[in-house]
C-alpha cells in the first residue's frame, strides 16, 4: 500500500513539473541562405524598426515586434528574412525569401511546439509562393489551414506578411539602377 502512495505522489509531482521544450530543427540558417542565394550569399544588413515601419509591423503581427532591428540578406531583387514569431506558447523561427513577384521561398527553420509542426511540410509551405501584399498589408491569397495547427498557421502567415512589408521597405530604399 505504501508503494502505491509513493507512486501516486511521484506521479502528482511529475505532473507539476514544466514540460520539456520541444525543439525540432528543420533547416539551419546557412542552409536556408544557401538555398535562397545559391553560392552567392550576400552580407547581412540591419533594418531598424522605428516610426511608420514599426507601426506597420505591429499591425501585421497584431502585437509589437520585440526587436529594434532585423537582420536580412539582400542580393539583386531578392531579400531573405529570418523571423521568430510566437505560435502557441513558444516562438517558431521562419525563413522567408521575397522577390519582385512575391514570396519565393518559406521555410520553418526551428519549431518548438509539441503540436502543429506540420507547418514545416512542403505541401503547406508551397501555398505562400507567389503571394504578395494586398493594400492593407495582408497576404494576397488564402492559406489552407491544418487541423490542430491553427496557431502555427496563423503565425506563419503573419511572418510571411511581415517579410513582404520589410522587403518592400528595403527595395524602396535602394538607389535606382
Amino acid at each position: 500500500m505504501s508503494r502505491v502512495i509513493v507512486l501516486l505522489l511521484m506521479l502528482g509531482l511529475a505532473a507539476t513539473l514544466p514540460a520539456y521544450e520541444v525543439q525540432i530543427r528543420h533547416l539551419s540558417q546557412p542552409d536556408f541562405l544557401q538555398q535562397v542565394f545559391a553560392d552567392k550569399e550576400p552580407q547581412p544588413g540591419l533594418l531598424p524598426l522605428r516610426g511608420e515601419l514599426r507601426e506597420r509591423v505591429t499591425k501585421v503581427l497584431g502585437h509589437p515586434y520585440r526587436g529594434m532591428r532585423l537582420r536580412y540578406w539582400h542580393s539583386d531583387e531578392i531579400s531573405a528574412w529570418i523571423i521568430d514569431e510566437k505560435s502557441k506558447d513558444m516562438p517558431m523561427t521562419v525563413g522567408v525569401a521575397v522577390g519582385p513577384e512575391g514570396i519565393v521561398d518559406l521555410e520553418i527553420l526551428v519549431y518548438r511546439e509539441p503540436r502543429g509542426g506540420e507547418v514545416h511540410q512542403a505541401f503547406f509551405r508551397r501555398q505562400y509562393r507567389g503571394m504578395t501584399l494586398s493594400e492593407n498589408d495582408t497576404l494576397s491569397g488564402q492559406v489552407d489551414g491544418i487541423t490542430g495547427a491553427t496557431l502555427s498557421v496563423d503565425a506563419t502567415s503573419r511572418v510571411a506578411a511581415m517579410a513582404l512589408v520589410l522587403h518592400q521597405v528595403v527595395m524602396d530604399r535602394l538607389p535606382s539602377r
